[in-house]
């Protein structure tokens, strides 16, 4: 049987020829409506999004839970034109009409529809029980025979579904649903809020073929109702501890400029802010560049080491973190 090569709505990430839908995974109130209405419009135009080519082409947009009026208003707030760009159709209303023979009969009217979102895909398969692998079997198996088997081969299917708070760990790794929905689909993208306190969200993606997105932070344009890749987690989190580690050397230099002639370990590590591990890393960095001097002292018990600020060494002459000029002035 010959391989058919991965063809690719959203470069890398969101591919047709497969018989596995695609899953946009988040808790309530999570984006994902925004961010697949986005891609949805940026098919239509075929325009990138994430860095990543899409293929420009029809979408069926398949929703039951927004009135049309505000649907459309999406899609004018994200540029769509229906003059100039590819069809897209929107099927609104009650999930007793909009159910997997009516999706089928939707994509035999516009076979040249190549991408199809799902909002969402419990209310599409109408699953009983969502949890129980039976129920998400019987739901599947009339998925597939339907419309994935039919159309799978020219058509990529993205489904939106909902995480859980209990089901979820602290990336959001955990789809609601049985182990089932999560063995049937293709790539797995997920997005989560920072925390009560931050409205930043997190995106990343996990894929069977083409190039996974790590943790990454969202930057969201209001007026446009669209998302961009910001910086990854990891680098903020290299950041930040870059700044502390900053922040605590600056604080070991100010207290040897306020208290000259004072021990390290007995007089300045237990008031100042931050980790043992980093304020000792900061301390030794502050001596062996010359920031601090050893103004007395052995080493030996009675005779302890004792430092002082080494204000008379120029500034250009050392390497020094954001704020020690002001500490030297």
């Amino acid at each position: 049987m010959p391989v058919i090569p991965s063809q690719w709505i959203v470069q890398d990430l969101i591919r047709i020829g497969r018989r596995r839908p695609s899953l946009l995974a988040g808790k309530p109130e999570a984006g994902k409506t925004t961010l697949s209405r986005q891609i949805c419009v940026a098919v239509t135009k075929g325009l990138p999004i994430f860095g990543r080519q899409t293929m420009r082409s029809p979408v069926i947009f398949w929703q039951s839970e927004d009135e049309p009026a505000d649907v459309l208003d999406s899609w004018n707030r994200l540029g769509y034109d229906e003059t100039h760009d590819e069809k897209l159709l929107t099927f609104n209303g009650d999930t007793t009409d909009n159910h997997v023979l009516a999706l089928n009969e939707a994509l035999n009217e516009h076979p040249d529809v190549r991408l199809v979102v799902i909002e969402t895909l419990d209310a599409l398969l109408k699953m009983e029980d969502i949890k129980g692998n039976t129920e998400a079997r019987k739901a599947f198996d009339k998925f597939d025979k339907e419309v994935m088997s039919k159309h799978a081969h020219d058509t990529a299917f993205l489904c939106l579904t909902q995480l859980k708070k209990r089901d979820c760990d602290s990336v959001g790794d955990m789809i609601l649903g049985a182990t089932e929905i999560r063995a049937r689909t293709d790539s797995k993208l997920y997005m989560r809020q920072v925390s009560d306190e931050d409205e930043r969200r997190i995106f990343h993606a996990t894929v069977r073929k083409g190039r996974s997105i790590p943790p990454t932070y969202l930057d969201f344009n209001r007026q446009s109702e669209t998302y961009t890749l910001g910086s990854t987690v990891a680098e903020e989190r290299k950041l930040a501890a870059g700044k502390t580690q900053d922040r605590i050397l600056t604080d070991v230099l100010t207290f040897f400029k306020n208290n000259p002639d004072k021990t390290f370990d007995k007089d300045a590590l237990p008031i100042i802010n931050g980790s043992t591990k980093e304020k000792w890393a900061a301390f030794k960095k502050a001596v062996s560049g010359g920031l601090l001097a050893r103004s007395a002292g052995t080493g030996k018990k009675g005779s302890p080491f004792v430092y002082r600020f080494a204000a008379e060494i120029p500034v250009a002459s050392v390497s020094r973190p954001a704020g020690i000029e002001a500490v030297a002035a």
